[in-house]
């Protein structure tokens, strides 16, 4: 539909209204008649929020996740009373972007254990997904050694490795160069060793995590060699690379247009949506002289050295390391240990090529590799704070550009953020009533 998709209770007989815009695969926009109606309210609001979802979302779920946000941020201003400014005009902009590889009977991720009519369905599904884009021979010889295949031999599996890194895209977060054969192969041996949680959540980075059977990897010379593997390592690596083409190519320029001294923009990035908001921000040089107000990042599938002036020491600034300086407020970005796949999983699918030689202790390395939403930021001074409980403030204050908030602590038997998805929460929504004042 054209215009806002939605209106938000807002109290007092008011409502807020709630556009959604579409990005393509290529990250442009493809909603442009809404995104005109869009921009007009933004421009003649005080306060306008944008929030990105992260994997796996399709529309409804974008439109139930953001309403849900904003009913629940609505309803705890009210709660705590918090003020507003008399004016207050605010806008809600809602992004949705191609993060579903694999339309499935549920919201979870893929049952690696399923039978081999599942395994044949999932194979075709993400093959399509990775080869979006190749041209027609080289998707050819992909489809030549995975179809119809339980188990590839190493050398196939070389040659698997192969293909896909003829179409790798360079990283900006502060990760490494391209990786090589062998960095992906040790990557999905790591990967294919790893338990994933039981029903985490809708939203969990390709569930790429557990192996074969025993039998299974003895007959394999020793690990997995299961084509899925690998290719949910690649749809891992395509989502990334969309969302910060999304970021620079369809958001950034939205922004851009809204961007005027007088609005307060909020951005809101969950999962892979905190690296659309990152990429964003990066690639849009009018926030140098109209920042952006805030920006929250909730379970960022973003690399910890993102925002560093010099990456491990190599004399190179992350691509983000301008954002905190383009933001009036600090970066609040969430953590927790009980994110699985972010704490567990991303430093072995997202790595690149270790900063140099290959050694056992590079091997899974979380210092160099490990993901904003499950461990503190590497290469800038920041705050590290534990997650706040609804009316205890966030030390806003302290200098810092970035506060790392730990959701980790458990209070009644739960975890402040339970896991990769539990984003949409009393916590979280009190970090943005901090951030936004609003």
């Amino acid at each position: 539909m054209i215009g806002p998709v939605a209106q938000i209770p807002a109290g007092n007989g008011t409502s807020l209204d709630l556009y959604l815009l579409r990005f393509g695969k290529d990250g442009r926009l493809e909603s442009p008649q809404t995104a005109e109606l869009a921009v007009a309210a933004a421009r003649a609001a005080t306060d306008v929020f944008v929030f990105s979802h992260g994997w796996n979302n399709v529309y409804g779920d974008a439109l139930r996740n953001y309403t849900r946000f904003a009913e629940g941020f609505i309803a705890q201003r009210a709660e705590f009373q918090l003020q507003v400014p008399a004016d207050y005009r605010p806008v809600l902009i809602g992004i949705v972007w191609p993060s579903t590889w694999f339309v499935m009977d549920s919201e979870n991720g893929p049952d690696i254990a399923g039978g081999d009519g599942k395994a044949s369905g999932e194979i075709e599904a993400m093959t399509a997904e990775v080869t979006d884009g190749w041209d027609t021979g080289t998707r050819g010889q992909l489809l030549d050694l995975v179809d119809g295949v339980e188990l590839l031999t190493e050398a196939q599996a070389r040659d698997v490795a192969a293909l896909l890194l003829g179409n790798w895209s360079e990283d900006e977060d502060g990760q490494s160069t391209r990786p090589d054969i062998d960095n992906v192969i040790d990557a999905w041996k790591e990967i294919d060793g790893v338990e994933t949680a039981a029903g985490d959540d809708e939203d969990e980075i390709g569930v790429i995590g557990g192996g074969q059977s025993d039998a299974a990897v003895n007959a394999a010379g020793g690990f997995s060699l299961d084509p899925r593997g690998i290719l949910r390592m690649a749809s891992v690596w395509k989502m990334k690379d969309r969302a910060g083409d999304v970021g620079k190519l369809g958001v950034g320029p939205l922004l851009s247009r809204i961007a005027k001294p007088g609005v307060r923009l909020h951005l809101i990035g969950h999962s892979f949506g905190a690296r659309v908001m990152l990429s964003a921000v990066a690639h849009s040089p009018v926030f140098d002289s109209s920042p952006v107000h805030s920006l929250l990042l909730l379970q960022p599938a973003v690399n910890r050295w993102c925002f560093a002036q010099d990456v491990a020491q190599l004399g190179r600034a992350a691509g983000y390391a301008k954002v905190p300086d383009r933001v009036v407020r600090p970066i609040i970005a969430t953590r927790s240990t009980f994110d699985q796949p972010l704490h567990e999983v991303f430093h072995h699918a997202l790595r690149g090529d270790n900063f140099g030689e290959i050694n056992a202790a590079a091997v899974g390395d979380t210092d160099r590799y490990g993901a904003l939403g499950g461990y503190p930021p590497q290469g800038i001074r920041f705050a590290d704070q534990e997650a706040k409980a609804p009316g205890t403030r966030y030390d806003l204050g302290g200098g810092e550009r970035v506060i790392s908030a730990n959701g980790s602590r458990v209070i009644d038997g739960k975890p402040m953020i339970d896991g990769h998805s539990d984003v949409n929460s009393p916590v979280t929504w009190w970090a943005l009533h901090n951030l936004s004042g609003a």
